[in-house]
């Protein structure tokens, strides 16, 4: 195999890795309640119902082994972490801005712990990307 097959080879495995990894999702949606917060299903499903534009999700579906969900600089896993966000986190997101599974993320604040105990509300700068398997709504 020449030296430039190789790379293209190598780049065709890359970007079908990528886009695997960008669009798997947890197996179904979290539907939970923790505390003062019932999750109710993966907030996507529920986004064409209203006009685009701002909505409100709750991070969901991070009870693996990382516990958070990143929000990225970009639409997909090879955009670098802004931040990190745990549990029942409440992200503000443009439904209008969004391509294949990811959201554009305009801020995020936190009124509940993570176990569902409100506290005071604690806004969390951060702007980006966040794959929208990771985001439910929810009712407090």
């Amino acid at each position: 195999m020449t030296f430039f097959k190789q790379i293209t080879a190598a780049a065709a495995l890359a970007a079908l890795t990528a886009t695997a990894l960008s669009t798997a999702t947890p197996a179904h949606a979290e539907e939970r309640t923790y505390g003062e917060v019932d999750l109710t299903g993966l907030a996507r499903n529920s986004w064409h119902l209203n006009p685009a534009g701002e909505s409100n999700a709750m991070v969901c579906n991070v009870n693996g082994p990382d516990g958070w969900v990143a929000i990225r600089s970009g639409p997909g896993t090879g955009f670098a972490a802004n931040r990190k966000l745990k549990r029942l986190a409440i992200l503000v997101v443009d439904t209008s801005q969004r391509q294949g599974r990811w959201v554009r993320v305009t801020t995020a604040y936190r009124n509940h712990t993570t176990n569902g105990r409100r506290q005071a509300h604690k806004t969390l700068h951060v702007s980006g990307w966040a794959h929208d398997g990771y985001l439910c709504d929810f009712l407090d």
